[in-house]
């Protein structure tokens, strides 16, 4: 893990302006690494927290889709305003003559306007059960739409989006459960490859120039722990992934302090990310050990 980061240190760090060449690297490092390694690689390029997680999230979706092409940008829709347990969305994909409908709101879809490639959306079906399908984001009848509030990630655009009778093709659509396959999991593959991507972020901003920091061995060893864990485990929690998680969020918040002034603001409002999450694993955690 400690070649990749001094690989990635080798190239210059990348701003939301240089999101083509990121795209570039996006797919010469699935070319040669895991998504959880790709993660920890873009990560270690990213010039702000925001970017880090950028890259992480890229690496994420990887996880819900393997067929998503490798330079495309992709969101996982599932948040609804007002809307607190998925079951109670209003999303509808409807059956019609030759394949869907998709009919619905989602907040928060990052990269909108303008960058977003593909968007894959939990809904609910004709039955009342939580599907999932993906759309490209210049189908017809999809436009923009107000974002929900969210106090991070600052130099990453998103925006709310609007399905209004959406055409998708039944090739599109996903034969598993919205919830159970798609929604539920990918809070872990985004703990997992967001907080990986962070650590390279973090890292190359302890490293700079130099060759060491107090504390990389450490980093390393978590990193290195954690990738090996999701490895084992690459579907859902287990008490040891919940476990690094939590050493991996305490170790960046332990080293922030040695960040500069510019880069600690970032942390400081982009680690929110990373406790939304923080509740639902302890429920995880209190399940398990029960």
């Amino acid at each position: 893990m400690l070649a990749i980061l001094r690989h990635a240190l080798e190239l210059p760090p990348l701003q939301f302006s240089d999101i083509k060449i990121f795209r570039q690297h996006l797919a010469s490092g699935f070319q040669r690494y895991s998504t959880v390694q790709n993660a920890l690689y873009l990560g270690a390029q990213a010039a702000t927290s925001g970017m880090a997680f950028l890259a992480g999230y890229q690496n994420a979706i990887r996880c819900l889709d393997v067929n998503c092409p490798s330079d495309e940008l992709a969101a996982f829709c599932v948040s609804e305003k007002g809307v607190k347990k998925p079951w109670d969305m209003a999303t509808r994909l409807s059956i019609s003559d030759d394949g869907y409908l998709l009919d619905g709101k989602k907040g928060y879809v990052m990269l909108l306007p303008g960058e977003l490639d593909r968007m894959y959306v939990v809904a609910k079906n004709d039955k009342d059960q939580l599907g999932c399908l993906y759309v490209l984001a210049n189908t017809a009848g999809i436009s923009t739409t107000d974002a929900l509030a969210a106090p991070f990630v600052e130099d990453i655009p998103h925006s709310g989006v609007c399905f209004d009778k959406v055409k998708i093709p039944a090739d599109q659509v996903f034969d598993i459960d919205g919830h159970q396959q798609a929604n539920k999991p990918f809070r872990y593959w985004e703990d997992v490859h967001v907080a990986l991507s962070m650590m390279g972020w973090m890292s190359r901003e302890l490293l700079g120039r130099q060759q060491s920091f107090d504390g990389l061995d450490d980093m390393v060893q978590l990193i290195c722990q954690l990738i090996e864990q999701y490895e084992e485990h690459p579907d859902y929690y287990c008490l040891e992934s919940l476990l690094l998680l939590d050493k991996s969020h305490e170790i960046m918040d332990n080293y922030s302090q040695n960040l500069s002034e510019e880069s600690k603001s970032l942390w400081l409002k982009d680690r929110l990310l990373l406790q939304m999450g923080q509740e639902m694993r302890h429920l995880v955690r209190a399940r398990m050990v029960n």
